[in-house]
Formats: C-alpha cells, sequence, structure tokens
C-alpha cells in the first residue's frame, strides 16, 4: 500500500486504525500494521511510502473489499 505524509516518514512498523466513514460488514474501523519498505520526497514537502501490511484474516477481506470497490 501507498501511503503520503508531512514531516519525516516513519522508519519503524506503526500500528493503524484506519476509520471508515461508512459500516462495512459491521465494522468503522480497520486496525493494521504498517511495515515501511521505502520512502521518496515530493516537491511539495510531503513523502509517500511504500507499506507492507499485516492484520488478522477478517481485517485482510475488508481491506480487500475497500480495494475491489475504490482501488486505482
Amino acid at each position: 500500500v501507498c501511503l503520503a505524509g508531512k514531516g519525516v516518514p516513519p522508519q519503524t512498523l506503526q500500528t493503524m486504525v484506519l476509520k471508515l466513514p461508512f459500516n462495512l460488514s459491521g465494522q468503522r474501523e480497520l486496525h493494521v500494521h504498517a511495515e515501511p519498505l521505502w520512502h521518496s520526497y515530493l516537491d511539495n514537502g510531503h513523502w509517500r511510502g511504500g507499506f507492507r501490511l499485516a492484520t488478522d484474516e477478517q481485517t485482510a477481506t475488508l481491506l480487500s473489499k475497500l480495494v475491489s470497490r475504490y482501488g486505482e
């Protein structure tokens, strides 16, 4: 997954809570761990980085649903 942000990109494993604007199979939050793999800086001072996600099987299924509906 690719994430973007301001400041310094994370260099260590990050625990994240993805808050959804709607219920997805009864869930409004998804808990994932993101391991940083690479990052680069954009001209506007933001960074963009690639991360490997680790999560339980149920959350992985819900993330797959989101990607199939809204992913690029």
